[in-house]
């Protein structure tokens, strides 16, 4: 039973060259309260974010209510690319598909903005939605 708690240990700290730039932990690695907005009429979204030193990227958001899990990838300093899948469901609890995340943005130590496209699977598989979003970010 602790061997999965020893694995995720294992996982968070372990050290990737992709978030050690010039051998200084890159400014992206943390926890972040996310907004999350989208053009028209789809309302804004919250989130909370935690990017580690190993690249992953683990969130959640006030409309999904699922755990996100996808990578990060530093691009110098300040810039850097992510992507991550949530599982979508009904409120009665039915599976629906997933929708995977792709953005790029920029980082400083107490902020981060980034965009790009969620795209949206149907349980089959087959693309329904690509919808563009921006987010801005504090670190808590």
């Amino acid at each position: 039973m602790l061997a999965p708690a020893a694995g995720l240990a294992a996982l968070l700290s372990a050290d990737v060259a992709n978030a050690d730039i010039e051998g200084r932990a890159h400014s992206l690695i943390g926890t972040w309260h996310v907004d999350i907005v989208f053009p028209g009429p789809n309302p804004a979204e919250k989130g909370l974010f935690l990017f580690t030193n190993t690249g992953l990227v683990i969130c959640t958001n006030t409309r999904i209510r699922d755990l996100g899990l996808g990578k990060w990838t530093a691009h110098g300093s300040f810039r850097f690319d992510f992507t991550f899948r949530h599982h979508m469901f009904m409120p009665d609890g039915t599976w629906v598909g997933t929708l995977d995340i792709a953005h790029s943005g920029t980082v400083t130590q107490k902020t981060f903005s980034s965009s790009g496209t969620g795209t949206v699977y149907d349980t089959s598989g087959n693309q329904t939605e690509t919808i563009e979003s921006r987010t801005t970010a504090v670190r808590y």
